[in-house]
Order: structure tokens, then C-alpha cells, then sequence
């Protein structure tokens, strides 16, 4: 699940204070890895996209394993219905057959899109599934435990940039007592996930959203674990897929039809439902956010 694309000048109205524990390098490791990054091709590199599935497989199967040894034999996930998140559990389903899948999807009504198709995913896939389908009471709860754990914190800004919906997605986790989640962000900007990739697909465009995804996503996501005991593994960050993605032309990555190409010539290879793999990217920022606001007017 993405935290919102809050302008980087905006964060510290949204988010609190950050301290990061270390956990066999920690979140700070993390960061400066992908601060020291690069994403564009530096060299002509032959690639194929053979060489980027089994370097996912590898990773993936990696990451599900950790994810296994931490949760007592099981792996939680969220699944929003994506492409992304659902290519994810094909790859742990495939290395994993008889491993329990816990998967978490949220959203602001039973007919939401990211719920719709994340039941076809765990339907697919095989995944004990929970839809969190916030009430009223929920969210009120929720935005007094936001407020109560981060006094810093611009609650309107978190309502309208989707933190408050990722607080309560992660808290509804928490009640699952799981020591690890993997989650994915992250491949939207090496794979040339949004709008402006397919549209001004520029080595500037890439690095731009690149250098947004530490304060407007990982951050705020990470804060937010952290105060319910979550540690968050991100497999698509991992710094095999960064260098695999990174030695591809952007131009190879996403078009002005279709973005994340690569991953979608997977997804189709691996039979991944049509419905998923076509479904246009929607933002999943903000889905309480009208119910969250007018409780903060009362």
C-alpha cells in the first residue's frame, strides 16, 4: 500500500519525528542504499526479461523465507489488487506451496476496486485473506490514536494524503501479531509506474520520483509500522532488483501505452489474472478521506 505523494515540503506537518531502530542494518541502511543508488543506465547493458524474472524469483523467495523464520511459519503481506503486490504473491506462492499467505487489503467500501481484484488475487494464490472496510467507529479510533502517538502530526494533512488510511491498515496488521510484513513499494519509480513516466519518460522524471520516495512514502510508512512493532521488508527495493531494473532503457521500462512493461510481460508469462495485469493504476491516498474529515469537523 503507497503513503501518499505529499510535497516533500509538507512532511514534517504530516509526520512525526522519526527513530529508527536498527535491525541488521535497519531503515537508515536502507535509506542511504537508495539515497546511493542509481536508476538510470550509466553504460549500454544487454538485459532480458528472463534474467529480471529469475532475479525476482531469487529475491522473492528470500524475502518469504525471512518473512517465515520471523512469523512462526507464515508470511504477511499487503495485497492491494495490483500489479505489483499480486506479481509478488505469484512469486512467494510459487517458492512457498504449503506455506500459509496471510494477505491484508483495505478499502474505503466492499465494492472497492483494490478489493474487488485483490480477491481474485487470493482466490488465485491461495492467500488467507483479510479485507479491512473501515467504519465510522474505526476511523474515529484511529484518528485519536494518530493524534495521541504523533502530537506533531497535521492530522488534516495525514487525512488527505492517505496517512491516516495506512495508520489504520496497519493497525487492523498489528492484531495479527506478525514480526514481519513485506510490502512494496517502490517499483512504481524504478519501473515507471506513474502517469509522468509514461508521458515524459526522461532520465529527470525517473530521478525525480525516485528522490520523492523516501520522505513522501517511506517514512511516513515505516513511522507508522514501527508504533504498532512492524518490521516492513520491501523485496522490490532489494539491491538486486535496483541494479537489474536500473540496466534497462527507460524507454524499454514504460511508453506512453503501457507503463512497467518488464513486469507485465511477467505477469502475462506467469498467468497472472488479465484483469490485474490491464487494470488501469488508481492512488489509494486518501480512501477515508472524506469520512475522515468531516469526524475532525465535529
Amino acid at each position: 500500500m503507497k503513503v501518499a505523494n505529499c510535497l516533500a515540503r509538507n512532511k514534517m506537518e504530516r509526520t512525526p519525528n522519526l527513530n529508527i531502530n536498527e535491525n541488521e542494518g535497519g531503515y537508515d541502511s536502507l535509506f542511504a542504499r537508495i539515497k546511493n543508488s542509481v536508476i538510470v543506465p550509466q553504460n549500454e547493458h544487454e538485459w532480458s526479461v528472463e534474467s529480471l524474472d529469475s532475479t525476482l524469483n531469487s529475491v522473492f523467495a528470500d524475502y518469504g523465507q525471512k518473512a517465515i523464520e520471523a512469523n512462526n511459519g507464515s508470511i504477511y503481506m499487503t495485497l492491494s489488487g495490483g500489479l505489483d503486490s499480486t506479481l509478488a504473491l505469484a512469486y512467494l506462492r510459487k517458492n512457498f506451496p504449503d506455506s500459509e499467505i496471510v494477505t491484508f487489503t483495505m478499502g474505503g467500501y466492499e465494492n472497492h476496486e483494490d478489493v474487488k481484484h485483490a480477491r481474485i488475487a487470493s482466490e488465485k494464490y491461495q492467500s488467507n485473506h483479510h479485507e479491512i472496510i473501515a467504519t465510522a467507529d474505526d476511523i474515529a479510533e484511529a484518528i485519536n490514536e494518530y493524534q495521541a502517538k504523533f502530537p506533531d502530526a497535521n492530522l488534516e494533512m495525514a487525512t488527505k494524503y492517505g496517512d491516516l488510511d495506512v495508520y489504520l491498515l496497519y493497525k487492523k496488521i498489528a492484531e495479527k501479531n506478525p514480526k514481519v510484513v513485506l510490502t512494496f513499494e517502490g517499483i512504481d519509480e524504478l519501473a515507471g509506474g506513474y502517469w509522468p513516466h509514461r508521458d515524459q519518460a526522461t532520465e529527470e522524471t525517473y530521478e525525480k520520483y525516485w528522490r520523492k520516495l523516501i520522505p513522501d512514502h517511506l517514512e511516513p510508512l515505516t513511522a507508522t509500522a514501527e508504533s504498532f512493532g512492524i518490521n516492513l521488508e520491501f523485496p522490490y527495493l532489494d539491491e538486486r532488483v535496483i541494479k537489474q531494473i536500473a540496466e534497462i532503457p527507460i524507454e524499454q521500462r514504460s511508453d506512453f501505452d503501457e507503463g512497467k512493461k518488464p513486469l507485465r510481460k511477467i505477469a502475462r508469462e506467469m498467468g497472472l489474472p488479465s484483469e490485474i495485469i490491464e487494470r488501469p493504476k488508481e492512488g489509494q491516498v486518501g480512501m477515508l478521506r472524506r469520512a475522515s474529515r468531516d469526524l475532525l469537523r465535529q
